[in-house]
């Protein structure tokens, strides 16, 4: 697995990966950086892959709180997509899986349109 962030760019989109085999899917994405900066993440289960967007927010926010503005590293967003998917805020930017390339990519904040955003509760 990443030893920092920036190990997880680059990595090919698979739905349920962990990166552990050089895939990853966005969800694992997610808990992979909050686990390098040492944040707590709600667990996974097989449930969220099917879950609609309401549910998963939902979900969010029994882990967070609900923030206006992502600013924060590991404050995880709600990404419009064809499907639903998620990012996480890092070193100024958002990592996330790009749609056309499928690889994880990071983008400035600046860069992003407003999303729903969450923050862990106590952060």
């Amino acid at each position: 697995m990443a030893r920092c962030c920036s190990d997880l760019i680059g990595l090919r989109y698979r739905l349920g990966a962990d990166g552990s085999d050089g895939t990853i899917d966005c969800i694992h994405l997610v808990t992979a950086v909050l686990d390098l900066l040492g944040l707590q993440h709600p667990s996974i289960t097989a449930e969220m892959y099917q879950a609609s967007p309401r549910q998963i927010a939902r979900w969010l926010l029994t882990w967070g709180d609900r923030v206006v503005v992502p600013s924060y590293d590991g404050d995880v967003l709600l990404l419009p997509a064809a499907d639903k998917a998620f990012g996480v805020v890092w070193n100024g930017g958002i990592l996330s899986i790009e749609q056309l390339s499928e690889t994880v990519q990071w983008t400035p904040l600046s860069n992003c349109i407003v999303c729903p955003c969450f923050r862990m509760k106590g952060s």
